[in-house]
């Protein structure tokens, strides 16, 4: 039996996958074989799955069109492959969605293990610290609504998995001892244009979090490689997911008589030319495409689409989000940039909090997020409360872009989110972060005290 037994950090979080791996392939057979009433969008995603695989044209998907499938092809390509060798539709676009959930564990179970390695030496292990870091590799391995989240048909998986590769990507960039920092630089450009596949609005996050970061280490010289790789990335994966603009030209030609097909332009029959009478017949149908939205435009588009999105989203739901009543006038610009920032901390505290117990439930999906909420709230209290005694935030340069995405997200989200249902869904991208900070905080206060220890020890011993 100890063969079996798990002595060292790294084993314990590895087990914690394949343990995540076991369960998500009994969960892949127990789910039903028709689209779950949570989650109604995985068979959509099923269907558009289909239908790429039939190597239809995704602009003539039913009710949706392109702008689904670009926005969305993290998921549907592979779902699309799997349904080719055989696969049912909405098995392939589960299969999909857990395989990238479990893929999320793995990258994070690595970022634990890099961390304590590269932060945490010549001090001894302690029990209880190990205890909490895969206390918290497990919370977020089996959270019901995360796990159940990954294992359907839906983009969270895909876009989380991808999120937390470039933020690994960047990390290793920095790492001193690793080489081949241009395998890194291309992991990030990789990460953000298959973000963009996967949700387009937190792409623009994404960017925006690392455009910052790398303002914070501008005078470090990788940061030329990083800020390439985040425009180029920019560029290919808004260039992927912006969807175009068709028109249509029938070509009319004179029966008869070349020169009076120019006389043809559809409006007539028959048209006369030098003194005689030609049928016009239509001969093809000219379709051109162009892109309807441009890099520098689409930003400022998204932004200020936020409150309309945000009613758009209210309608009809069980749990909708009122806003606060705005003391500006929104008809104006200026007016609805200001509404945006004065309903900003409401709005951001309402998507990571709520709904609240036996006050916003109002179902029993409802209850249930209530009741994952209060996990949240302790969380938060947890990490102010470690935040206030240790004074700064360790490991700030790993966990600084994280963080920033964090921030930048749940304000964004907050601003968009017409109901609480589907805010708590996508609330599960984030859940590895304050995971990860919560991991760093107790981590770096065992450290420090370890290593203080064994400084007096050897200068009693010297004296």
């Amino acid at each position: 039996m100890s063969a079996f037994k798990l002595y060292t950090l790294k084993q314990k979080l590895w087990a914690i996958v394949a343990a995540s791996l076991v369960t998500r392939v009994i969960m892949f057979f127990v789910l039903p074989n028709t689209p779950s009433s949570w989650a109604p969008d995985e068979g959509t995603y099923a269907s558009l799955a289909k239908w790429i695989s039939e190597s239809k044209p995704a602009k003539d998907f039913p009710s949706f069109g392109e702008e689904v499938y670009l926005s969305s092809r993290s998921v549907i390509i592979p779902a699309s492959t799997l349904i080719k060798f055989g696969m049912n539709e909405l098995d392939a676009v589960r299969g999909t969605s857990s395989i990238y959930g479990f893929l999320a564990l793995c990258l994070l179970a690595y970022l634990c293990s890099k961390l304590q390695s590269s932060n945490v030496s010549g001090v001894g292990k302690d029990k209880k610290l190990e205890g909490l870091v895969v206390t918290l590799l497990l919370v977020y391995a089996f959270l019901p609504s995360h796990f159940v989240w990954s294992n359907l048909g839906l983009r969270e998986s895909p876009n989380e998995f991808w999120l937390i590769m470039a933020f690994i990507g960047v990390f290793l960039l920095y790492k001193e001892g690793q080489s081949k920092k241009p395998l890194f630089a291309v992991s990030v450009f990789i990460s953000i244009i298959c973000t963009f596949s996967s949700r387009p609005q937190v792409g623009w996050v994404l960017v925006a979090t690392l455009l910052v970061y790398s303002l914070y280490r501008i005078k470090t010289k990788l940061t030329c490689l990083l800020i390439t790789s985040i425009f180029t990335g920019l560029f290919v994966g808004n260039l992927a997911t912006t969807s175009f603009a068709y028109t249509y030209t029938d070509v009319y030609v004179a029966k008869g008589n070349a020169g009076a097909s120019k006389l043809c332009d559809g409006s007539k029959a028959m048209v006369e030319y030098a003194g005689k009478t030609y049928s016009c017949v239509k001969v093809k149908t000219i379709v051109e495409r162009e892109r309807s939205l441009n890099l520098a435009k689409a930003p400022i588009d998204e932004f200020e689409l936020l409150p309309d999105r945000q009613s758009i989203n209210a309608v009809g739901a069980g749990s909708k989000i009122e806003p606060l009543r705005c003391p500006f006038k929104e008809s104006s610009t200026m007016g609805k940039y200001g509404c945006l920032a004065f309903r900003a901390p409401y709005m951001t505290l309402t998507f990571l909090f709520r709904p609240l117990p036996f006050i916003d439930t109002t179902s029993q999906s409802s209850t249930f997020a209530a009741v994952e909420n209060t996990l949240w709230i302790l969380m938060f209290i947890l990490i102010f409360y470690r935040v206030s005694n240790v004074k700064r935030i360790p490991f700030f340069k790993e966990l600084a872009p994280s963080m920033t995405f964090f921030l930048l997200y749940a304000v964004g989200a907050g601003s968009y989110e017409g109901n609480m249902g589907t805010a708590f869904r996508h609330k599960s991208l984030i859940l590895w972060v304050p995971l990860l900070l919560l991991f760093a905080l107790f981590w770096h206060k065992e450290s420090q005290a370890k290593e203080s220890g064994g400084i007096i020890l050897r200068k009693a011993r010297f004296n």
